[in-house]
C-alpha cells in the first residue's frame, strides 16, 4: 500500500534546494495583501497571534511589531528558516503540527495561515480546532492559492507545465487546489462570523518578481515531474522558455484569502 505523501518529504519541503528563495518571493508578492487585511482587521497592540506554518517568518515579525504588547507565536514542522533572524522578545518560536498540536481554548486574537491547508488532509476539521483557539470576537485569516483551469491558456505548452506541477503537488504533497474556494462555506459550517474573501491574481510575464517566483517554481519541481514521468526535460524547458518572450503573459493561479471572526 502506498503510504500518504508527507509534507517534509516533498518538493515544498524546507530542506529542497531552493526553497528558502522561494518562500522569499512569496512573501514579497502576498505580504502586501495580508498586511492590508490585517489592518482593516484591526490588529491591535495588546494582541496574541499564531501565525501556523510561518516559513520563512515576514509576517510573524510584522505582527511582533503590530502587537508590541501582546504575543506572536510563530510555528512550523520546520523552524529552521525562523531561526536565520533574531528572534522578538514578544515572539515565540515553536515546532508545531497544525494538524495534532493545539492551542488553548479562547487564548488568541488571531489565527494566520498561508499556504499552509491546502497541502494538509482534512483542513475543515483544522480549521475548526483553530477556531476553537480563538478569544470571541477573535480572528482567522487563511489564505490558499488555486490553480486557474490550465487548458484555458492560450499557451499550450506552458498550460501543460501548469497542469503537471498540480498533479505533482497532489501526488507528492497531498495539495487540494480546490480547498481555496471552499474556505468561506467552511469558515460559516465552523461558526465564524462576518466572512470574508479577496483574491489576487498572479500574472506571469510582466512583473519581475512573480517571474522569478515561478521560475523557482518550475526548478523545484524539475527533478520530480521527470522522475515521475509527468514531463521530460525537453518539455519543461519549452513552456519555461515563455518567460522569456517579451510577448508572452498569462495567469497561473489566484491567491485566495478569507477572513472569519468567532462571535463575541
Amino acid at each position: 500500500m502506498m503510504s500518504a505523501p508527507v509534507y517534509q518529504d516533498g518538493v515544498l519541503a524546507h530542506a529542497r534546494g531552493g526553497e528558502r528563495e522561494r518562500l522569499r518571493l512569496l512573501e514579497e508578492l502576498s505580504d502586501p495583501t495580508t498586511i492590508t487585511i490585517f489592518e482593516r482587521l484591526g490588529v491591535a497592540a495588546g494582541w496574541r497571534c499564531v501565525e501556523a506554518g510561518a516559513g520563512a517568518g515576514s509576517i510573524a515579525h510584522w505582527l511582533s511589531a503590530r502587537c508590541p504588547d501582546g504575543r506572536v507565536t510563530a510555528t512550523d514542522l520546520d523552524v529552521a528558516f525562523l531561526s536565520e533572524r533574531p528572534t522578538p522578545a514578544n515572539m515565540t518560536v515553536a515546532r508545531h503540527d497544525v494538524m495534532r498540536d493545539d492551542f488553548p481554548a479562547g487564548s488568541q486574537n488571531l489565527v494566520h495561515a498561508r499556504a499552509l491547508l491546502s497541502h494538509i488532509p482534512d483542513p475543515e476539521h483544522v480549521l475548526d480546532r483553530m477556531a476553537g483557539w480563538l478569544v470571541p470576537g477573535g480572528w482567522i485569516v487563511l489564505e490558499d492559492p488555486t490553480y486557474l483551469p490550465a487548458a484555458a491558456s492560450p499557451y499550450p505548452k506552458f498550460a501543460e507545465l501548469l497542469e503537471a506541477c498540480q498533479q505533482l503537488l497532489a501526488r507528492t504533497q497531498g495539495t487540494d487546489h480546490t480547498w481555496a474556494r471552499r474556505i468561506p462555506a467552511a469558515m460559516a459550517r465552523s461558526g465564524l462570523t462576518d466572512v470574508g474573501m479577496t483574491v489576487r491574481v498572479a500574472v506571469c510575464g510582466t512583473d519581475e518578481t512573480e517571474d522569478a517566483f515561478w521560475r523557482q517554481c518550475f526548478t523545484q519541481a524539475t527533478p520530480a515531474l521527470i522522475d515521475t514521468g509527468l514531463m521530460t526535460a525537453e518539455q519543461i524547458a519549452a513552456a519555461v522558455a515563455h518567460l522569456d518572450d517579451p510577448a508572452f503573459t498569462d495567469t497561473a493561479w489566484v491567491m485566495v484569502s478569507c477572513w472569519g471572526r468567532r462571535p463575541s
